[in-house]
């Protein structure tokens, strides 16, 4: 298991490599990165990690903000843009039904029942007592030099 930053991940899976260690290695979603592939290189075949979401996903709100993020940054989003996206949408939409008062845009956001169900560029947010995201979780392999995203199934 590696749990890093991408650059950093991707230089111990070369370092395991390199001492011949060639057993299964499952890393955070900090790896789902072209970083990672770029330093990783072939020694990224057949890494797993977990994302908070699909960034090939065909949802219209995903594609618009993946394009207008490209436009703006010439990079893909990573997931941190996309939950920081989420995050700030989520934040307006409280400012905008309580005004600008601290106090009640607390309120509107812990408040379980205001976003339940929300649906943003990740997808569909679902939120626990804790107030975490309890949504989907996809799993990221890398395939051919490339992440293969598929849901993971809770049952």
């Amino acid at each position: 298991l590696i749990w890093g930053n991408a650059r950093e991940s991707a230089l111990v899976l070369n370092q395991l490599r390199q001492m011949g260690m060639e057993q299964p290695v499952f890393a955070s979603d900090r790896v789902v990165s072209p970083d990672f592939l770029g330093i990783a290189g072939k020694n990224a075949e057949g890494i797993v990690a977990t994302c908070q979401y699909d960034p090939g996903s065909d949802d219209p709100a995903y594609t618009t903000f993946k394009a207008d993020y490209m436009k703006r940054f010439n990079q893909e989003p990573d997931v941190f843009a996309a939950h920081a996206y989420d995050g700030m949408t989520l934040l307006l939409k409280a400012i905008e039904k309580a005004g600008l008062n601290r106090a009640l845009i607390r309120d509107v956001l812990t408040d379980l029942n205001t976003f339940q169900g929300y649906h943003g560029v990740t997808g569909e947010i679902v939120l626990d007592a804790s107030w975490n995201d309890i949504g989907r979780i996809w799993y990221a392999k890398i395939r051919g030099g490339r992440f293969s995203f598929t849901p993971a199934i809770i049952e």
